[in-house]
């Protein structure tokens, strides 16, 4: 099976903000397999969600907020709880 990466170099104009969070907290590809990726435009920046890709069996997520110069301006991480057994 191959596996699918999201590589950021492919996907926005740097990533030299990777290295300006926590150590292994973020890396410049990410397994598709496991979590969903979703950079937004916004006016002073951008926003770039990285989380889980069933957020129905929970796990952890990082909303992150670049410059419009994709420097890191803020991180969130945010643990995502599963959903009930008996509402799934």
């Amino acid at each position: 099976m191959d596996i699918g990466y999201y590589d950021f170099n492919e996907h926005i104009g740097s990533v030299a903000w990777i290295y300006q969070l926590p150590s292994g907290l973020v890396h410049e590809k990410i397994d598709m397999r496991y979590h969903l990726v979703n950079i937004t435009k916004q006016e002073n920046g951008y926003q770039i969600y990285i989380g889980p890709k069933n957020s129905d069996t929970g796990g952890e997520a990082i909303n992150i907020m670049l410059d419009k110069d994709y420097r890191l301006t803020d991180y969130v991480i945010e643990r995502i709880e599963p959903m009930p057994e008996n509402e799934q």
